[in-house]
């Protein structure tokens, strides 16, 4: 069969390609999207707003080898699993700047509102040589800016099911000096009853604040960001209706220097902090919390010389995590330092791309984690490649200081190998084939050890193996979008001979998009198979229809989005409800043409 699949794939080789685009996430730094070797989605302004999807995770649910678990509806408690890994594996950043808590590992998914984002870009496998920790799955970057030259003014609403309506503005300021990029949203929203025995309501409120500044002053460039999202989701805990506030801001400065025609120099800082507040009390009657704060200074210098791009510089971080939970306090300073070189080489027709960085950890010692990358381009219309790559995740604080803390924890090591080609014929179209495994050690769950006492303790206690193929189709022209993906994948827990939690063996994913002057018309359709839960549940597969229809006027868009036009009965976590058949009405309006 795999034989028959291989023959087919070299015979529409012939007919189809992929279109150039300019990308940055899989290297940190600029490249034609056709010279990179590792798996990479990017999804665009148009796409994120045509497509009806409140936060991150319901639009990249999808796209091939990226799924997503949550307990009840838009705020709630949110996973994304990349290939398989786990949530906590994804490095998720704000325009290049890391946002993952500390206390959990895990980014905030369900706090980042799509309404302004120019552009996703997102790596799908091992990452830590240029991310760090927490990259092992693959990484997600959210670009809210663009460096394209214009002034516009545009604000939209929006108002739909469960009383969600939404709000915002988004003012864009340029000339030949200064880049300014200021935009606002507001999203509200009643819910639903988050578990199948409550009939209570469970909302959600999301404020977003973002603002970008860049200039170029006597031939340095300055560059100033500044995202925060802030709100209140309530929620259902074991039958007890309760809410909390959270909290995200991402800083960034940085300055870049050509110090020569070959050489660019670059020196940024970033602050993160995420902050969870419980607005009740816990038994011993205090209000449980958990904060993230974390400083990063980088030095990156870039060199290309003919067909030849390195890029080599160093990293500090100073982190402190703070938390209450379940009677449990800690707080925690930890600092690393790391040095990484990226070496990217065109010779004719081979491509190969190698980094590695070094790591000194305060609490885990040196680490060394590299990837080596190969494509060779056999034709105009075909080219193979292998990857080979490690990759590594430091325990978080909850992991080692919380409830069922263990302070003697390991770090998660991956090491992940990927073959495929991509098949080109012009400039619209494209068709892709990925066989990947990824590997992970030292897996860390929490074990309960004494029933009697209820107590638990985190332990390295697993290992997983993730074997994976995807196959994707896509046409994308002026007028057109059409894709289709595959996704077969084993997600096993070797250490039990059992599934990883929450995640299917396969997967189609479909998406359909005419577009012109006067309208446009988008259909999503989704199918995924059965998944595990805790308990030994099992989760059923089902499969989903998105639409949406917009029509543009001199300066403004009128659109109707409907989720789940089929109103199916699903779930993405046993025991809690999903959205049903909903629709949304939106209307955007420019200032500008």
């Amino acid at each position: 069969m795999k034989i028959k699949l291989l023959y087919i794939i070299i015979f529409l080789a012939n007919y189809v390609s992929a279109a150039e685009e300019i990308v940055v996430t899989p290297t940190k730094f600029a490249q034609n999207v056709s010279e990179v070797i590792p798996s990479v989605i990017i999804i665009d302004k148009q796409t994120i707003q045509q497509t009806p999807a409140a936060n991150l995770a319901d639009l990249l649910r999808w796209y091939a080898g990226i799924e997503m678990a949550r307990t009840g509806g838009v705020g709630q408690q949110t996973s994304v699993f990349i290939r398989g890994a786990n949530s906590n594996h994804t490095s998720v950043l704000i325009n290049g700047v890391k946002m993952n808590s500390s206390t959990t590992g895990a980014p905030a998914f369900e706090a980042i509102n799509t309404s302004f984002i120019e552009r996703i870009e997102i790596v799908k496998g091992p990452r830590s040589t240029l991310y760090g920790s927490e990259a092992i799955g693959g990484v997600i970057n959210i670009i809210t800016s663009s460096d394209e030259i214009k002034n516009e003014a545009q604000v939209h609403f929006s108002n739909g099911r469960y009383s969600t309506t939404q709000q915002g503005f988004d003012f864009k300021i340029s000339n030949n000096f200064l880049n300014a990029d200021v935009s606002f949203a507001q999203l509200q929203s009643d819910g639903f009853p988050t578990v199948a025995s409550s009939n209570t309501d469970h909302g959600h409120d999301n404020d977003t604040l973002d603002i970008n500044l860049n200039t170029n002053i006597a031939n340095i460039g300055f560059t100033f960001g500044y995202w925060q999202a802030e709100g209140n989701t309530e929620y259902d805990g074991f039958g007890v209706d309760l809410d909390q506030d959270r909290k995200n801001d991402v800083f960034s400065m940085a300055v870049s220097v050509p110090i020569t025609e070959f050489w660019d120099s670059n020196f940024s800082i970033s602050k993160v902090r995420d902050e969870i507040r419980q607005n009740q009390i816990n038994f011993l009657g205090d209000e449980d919390f958990a904060f993230t704060d974390r400083i990063v200074y980088d030095w990156k210098n870039d060199l290309s010389i003919l067909n030849t791009h390195l890029s080599f510089g160093a990293t500090m971080t100073d982190e402190e995590t703070q938390s209450l939970s379940f009677g449990t306090r800690y707080k925690e300073n930890t600092d690393d330092f790391s040095l990484y070189i990226n070496h990217k080489m065109n010779i004719g027709k081979h491509r190969v791309f190698g980094s590695t960085r070094y790591i000194n950890h305060d609490d885990f010692g040196d680490e060394l984690v590299w990837n080596a990358e190969y494509a060779y381009q056999v034709s105009n219309q075909l080219r193979l490649f292998a990857s080979y790559a490690t990759g590594f995740r430091a325990p978080d604080s909850n992991a080692r200081f919380g409830f069922g803390g263990n302070p003697d924890l390991r770090e998660e090591k991956s090491r992940s190998t990927e073959l495929g080609l991509d098949c080109t014929f012009n400039d619209s179209t494209g068709l892709s084939l990925r066989l990947y495994e990824n590997k992970i050690e030292d897996l860390i769950e929490t074990i309960l050890i004494d029933p009697g006492m209820f107590i638990f303790e985190n332990r390295n206690v697993s290992e997983a193996r993730i074997q994976g193929m995807e196959i994707t189709f896509q046409h994308q022209s002026d007028l057109w979008d059409f894709n289709l993906e595959g996704s077969i994948k084993e997600p096993k827990n070797e250490t039990n001979d059992s599934l990883l939690l929450r995640r299917s063996k396969r997967s189609l994913h479909s998406s359909f998009a005419y577009k012109n002057e006067n309208y446009f018309v988008r259909l999503n359709g989704l199918l995924t198979s059965e998944r595990v839960d805790f308990g030994g549940a099992t989760l059923s597969g089902y499969g989903l229809l998105n639409f949406a229809a917009g029509i543009h006027f001199p300066y403004s868009t009128i659109s109707l989005k409907f989720e789940n036009i089929l109103d199916k009965d699903y779930e993405l976590a046993s025991g809690f409800n999903t959205p049903g058949q909903s629709v949304f009405a939106e209307l955007r309006v420019n200032f500008t043409e």
